[in-house]
């Protein structure tokens, strides 16, 4: 089974197996500091967790791209949401012709361990940034709870892992991003690079 086919396969399920801690999806989020009428690309929405988060700090005049590689996912998640400044895009970030230096912000929220080239994965998705604009990766629980959750949730994801912080602050600087946020404990991962 690959990775979409299991996440299409879990689609309709996966809000209520997958809970999501919103006082840290909004701490996460107050931490980037997101402007009223800023420019986001949400990378691996799902089920488009962050989106009712994001839309009230981009406001009206803000603009958010959704992009999941999961059909099944963007279905849900375009059930769900009906707000007139997101735009719902089906397909791989890294191989979708997004423009580039066109976002202030790019989150990978729960999604980063499913990238099979992580170092790649930044240096493709630091070209969508604005100068000055953020790169955050971020998950609502450990680092350690995010890889034992893949390690037994199904041969599709098992071998997808969130690399230690101090490798993705590598990458970070290799793709010409300046760590700016990084937190790794017992109850969140978040680690921010700058461009």
């Amino acid at each position: 089974m690959t990775q979409k086919e299991f996440f299409n396969s879990m689609a309709d399920k996966w809000d209520d197996i997958c809970q999501h801690d919103t006082d840290k999806i909004k701490r996460i989020l107050n931490l980037l500091n997101i402007q009223n009428g800023a420019k986001v690309l949400d990378v691996g929405t799902g089920t488009g967790i962050l989106l009712p988060f994001l839309t009230e700090q981009v406001g009206d005049r803000g603009k958010i791209t959704a992009i999941d590689v999961s059909d099944k996912m963007l279905q849900v998640a375009q059930q769900k949401y009906k707000y007139d400044n997101v735009t719902f895009v089906c397909g791989d970030v890294l191989e979708e012709h997004l423009p580039n230096e066109s976002f202030d912000c790019v989150i990978c929220y729960s999604v980063f361990p499913h990238f099979p080239d992580k170092q790649a994965a930044i240096k493709a998705i630091a070209k969508y940034l604005k100068v000055g604009g953020k790169l955050a990766i971020g998950h609502s629980q450990s680092r350690d709870a995010i890889n034992h959750l893949h390690k037994n949730a199904s041969e599709a994801v098992a071998e997808d892992i969130l690399p230690a912080i101090d490798v993705i602050k590598h990458y970070f600087e290799s793709s010409g991003l300046q760590t700016s946020i990084e937190i790794d404990n017992k109850g969140m991962f978040l680690i921010v690079g700058c461009k």
